[in-house]
């Protein structure tokens, strides 16, 4: 009995494993495609109206990518280097933080290099407030390009020779992801680049600043006369401006708000305008500070951590001059590189929440 017993239990244990092995094997995840990932604008040397200043207070070098693909991409894992061929050059791109290293398509990511801690000591490779830093610095003297490897060290992309670029030029594709690379007209740090001084496209950007008002009525600005900045989306779709910083302190990214749970008031329509009234309110789109009409300066951050795009103004030695009263500062067309002084007493006046330059655009 005691056999006939054991003999079942085997039998048992047999059906059991076979019906185990018979059972569908999960599939394995496909394996990354990186091919889509490239390096797509650098600079050297950023010391006008700089992308990203370190905890020692200067301004860092950077390398952006761009995913020309059509699936977003995780980057972790990844390696990236300036000496090509030399192993121990070689940093790889930290796998701890998933909202920092993915690039979805069409979208950049802006690597920090050789930045330095508030003693002036080298910050390691890491990932920090979402902010992703490499040990080395860009040289336009001893480098020439910068090289991107899949995790296995294959390589996938490398720059143009950037060896002799000059002081505050970037240099990066004329086409995102898939252009000649050559030295930038603007730098365009996480945005798209901008070969020449035409407006920068699928993007918002600050797009026309008046610091002292007395006479230019705003839209949706009722009995008063206050300064505004102008935002403009160069792109075909909407975009939502909520969540977003602004500020009139570049040391300051994070200095107020807009709101993040009303897009119908922050969304930018195509080609389209919105007017951040800046009357120390601080709701909705009223900031919380004004614009100083000495010299000051303006910004917008979409983390709150880097000034996405900022300028100081003053009479001599800033970005831009300081606008008179009731004159506004803005691109000469919606957009572009290049920015001119609104006079209201001429055929190009300012223009709160309307094109710059309607007759040349």
């Amino acid at each position: 009995m005691k056999k006939y017993f054991l003999a079942g239990i085997m039998a048992a244990i047999f059906i059991a494993g076979c019906v185990k092995d018979d059972q569908p094997q999960p599939t394995p995840p496909p394996p990354v495609d990186y091919s889509g990932i490239t390096l797509n604008e650098l600079i050297t040397k950023d010391t006008a109206n700089p992308y990203f200043i370190d905890e020692s207070g200067s301004p860092a070098d950077w390398v952006e990518l761009y995913n020309k693909g059509t699936k977003t991409i995780n980057v972790a894992g990844m390696w990236i280097t300036d000496k090509p061929g030399i192993d121990s050059a070689y940093q790889q791109i930290p796998d701890v933080n998933p909202k920092a290293t993915e690039i979805a398509p069409g979208g950049f990511l802006v690597i920090i290099c050789g930045a330095a801690d508030a003693n002036g000591d080298d910050l390691p490779t890491q990932i920090s407030n979402g902010v992703i830093y490499v040990s080395f610095g860009l040289s336009a003297s001893k480098d020439n390009y910068v090289v991107l490897y899949d995790p296995a060290k294959t390589e996938v992309d490398r720059s143009g020779d950037f060896n002799g670029l000059e002081i505050d030029k970037s240099f990066g594709r004329t086409v995102d992801g898939t252009g000649a690379w050559d030295v930038m007209a603007v730098k365009t740090p996480d945005a798209p680049n901008n070969g020449g001084s035409g407006p920068v496209v699928g993007d918002l950007v600050i797009n026309e600043v008046m610091v002292s008002n007395d006479t230019t009525l705003v839209p949706g600005v009722d009995d008063d006369y206050p300064d505004y900045i102008e935002i403009y989306n160069t792109g075909e779709t909407p975009l939502d401006m909520g969540g977003w910083y602004v500020t009139d302190d570049l040391a300051d990214s994070a200095q107020y708000q807009l709101p993040t749970d009303n897009p119908e008031l922050t969304t930018v329509p195509p080609h389209g305008f919105l007017l951040l009234i800046c009357d120390g309110t601080g709701e909705g789109l009223h900031t919380s500070f004004k614009l100083s009409s000495g010299g000051e300066a303006f910004g917008i951050s979409e983390d709150g951590l880097t000034i996405k795009e900022g300028y100081t103004y003053c009479d001599a030695g800033c970005d831009l001059p300081v606008p008179p009263t009731d004159f506004s500062i803005g691109r000469d067309s919606d957009g572009a590189a290049d920015w001119i002084i609104f006079d209201p007493a001429t055929d190009r006046p300012p223009t709160p929440g309307a094109r710059n330059n309607p007759e040349g655009q």
